[in-house]
């Protein structure tokens, strides 16, 4: 029996897993998510982060941070996330071989 890899699943699989890995990655180098404090394992989010002070906006400050997901968060994937899928589609389309039509 032979079997014959897919390679199409690995197309589509590849950018969801790294994805995945680099922003589990950065959002705990960030201190965002917290690995095995509440369960065995089990990673809590802390949503609010208390960031450096910079000079540009030093006062009025809120008490517990500022929230790290927001709705500017959502739209700025919801947008950029299929731009670049379109990008690349169309930059794909620029190698595909088509028939002679005349």
């Amino acid at each position: 029996m032979i079997v014959v890899f897919n390679y199409k699943i690995l197309l589509v699989a590849s950018p969801i897993a790294f994805s995945v890995v680099s922003t589990a990655f950065w959002l705990t180098r960030w201190e965002i998510i917290v690995w095995g404090k509440q369960f065995f394992g089990v990673p809590s989010i802390q949503n609010r982060k208390e960031w450096i002070d910079s000079p540009l906006a030093p006062f009025k400050r809120k008490d517990g941070g500022y929230p790290v997901f927001t709705v500017r968060t959502l739209a700025v994937n919801a947008l950029g996330i299929p731009t670049v899928f379109f990008l690349g589609a169309l930059a794909a389309m620029q190698f595909i071989r088509r028939a002679t039509l005349y």
